[in-house]
């Protein structure tokens, strides 16, 4: 037996913000010594790395340099790895199309010229696996507890956050555009207008870090690096090392800055949940098609006294679509007794 909806009457449709954990398994806190590095070939590297989780990738991390300064090869007329990672970036991200002509790079305050906003010659960028984030990274509550080194070698920690709290968004071609800044899970400690250390796009899980921002804080020594596995902090630091050299690895920094940090990120899901008011009248679905209810050629109801009271039970509940094909089927937690002195009505609820 079929009933088509009233979908003014019988339908809502609501959408709803779901968060959870970033991390597999819906953690949404870890320690960076659970942070460990795919397998990839020394041509990959040269660009990226993967950061893994429970043996699943959750991040990559890279460096650009709006030069080509830090990479293995860069000439007149060969252009450098990090170069092309920056402008790979910078088009994607940056709305104006002049700039993206000009080539002019992320303009932030990173504190080396007062309150005045700097072009960046060289980021760290973090990107999240799509698999993990969702729809998009949850902001204004996350915090990346990068660990580092001072010049003397001294071990020293920076929290940062976002400051979608306070601050509006500047927009971005695919979503909102938010400030990195000194704080944590959205408590801003220092604003951007002091010193801003990147750019957040929750929409395309990336972080953009300026390297001018995190070595005033945790410089190290340019040129350091602790060989995967490794557990020397001493050293480590953002620095950026600009060589033309095969030895540059910039990238590694951010990798041994998460693996001696922490990181707190949640992901972020719009679904849509669409309520279906299954009405089944007094007059309705008092009968079933069932053939033990019938009896004989003349489908006689087979017990007589349900001949003026016949009774049914409603057990599931099926949703059909204009094709008049399934899609979908609920089960009620027990039968609905329904006869010509009941009504009945059923939820379904669907969620996208």
């Amino acid at each position: 037996m079929m009933k088509p909806f009233n979908i003014a009457e019988d339908t809502i449709t609501t959408q709803i913000t779901v968060t959870n954990g970033f991390f597999d398994g819906g953690v949404g806190t870890l320690a960076g010594s659970n942070f460990t590095t795919s397998s990839l070939s020394s041509t990959q590297k040269s660009y990226y790395y993967n950061i893994q989780y429970s043996s699943k990738d959750h991040f990559s991390a890279t460096y650009g340099h709006i030069g080509g300064s830090g990479s293995a090869v860069e000439s007149a007329t060969t252009e450098g790895t990090t170069q092309a990672i920056y402008k790979q970036f910078f088009n994607f991200t940056e709305p104006n199309a002049s700039n993206i002509r000009d080539g002019s790079g992320w303009s932030m305050i990173d504190g080396t010229d007062g309150s005045n906003a700097v072009t960046q010659h060289d980021v760290f960028i973090v990107t999240a696996e799509r698999l993990q984030m969702k729809d998009r990274l949850n902001p204004g509550t996350w915090t990346i507890t990068l660990s580092g080194s001072t010049t003397a070698g001294l071990g020293k920690n920076i929290e940062l956050t976002d400051d979608s709290k306070t601050v509006d968004a500047e927009s971005a071609p695919f979503g909102p555009r938010y400030n990195i800044v000194s704080g944590s899970a959205g408590s801003v400690q220092t604003a951007y207008t002091s010193k801003t250390y990147g750019f957040f796009y929750p929409d395309a899980g990336l972080l953009v870090l300026s390297a001018n921002a995190l070595s005033s804080s945790l410089p190290g020594i340019p040129s350091f690096k602790t060989a995967a596995g490794g557990t020397a902090t001493a050293g480590n630091g953002f620095a950026s090392d600009v060589r033309v050299a095969d030895a540059a690895d910039n990238a590694w920094k951010v990798v041994r800055g998460l693996q001696e940090g922490s990181v707190t990120l949640r992901s972020e899901e719009q679904q849509y949940v669409y309520d279906y008011f299954c009405r089944a009248k007094s007059n309705e679905f008092n009968l079933s098609q069932n053939l033990t209810f019938w009896s004989g050629s003349q489908y006689d109801i087979r017990h007589s006294d349900m001949v003026t009271n016949p009774q049914t039970f409603i057990s599931e509940v099926g949703l059909y679509d204009s094709q008049n094909a399934l899609v979908a089927v609920g089960r009620v937690s027990s039968p609905i007794n329904k006869n010509f002195s009941s009504e009945a009505i059923v939820k379904v609820r669907l969620t996208y």
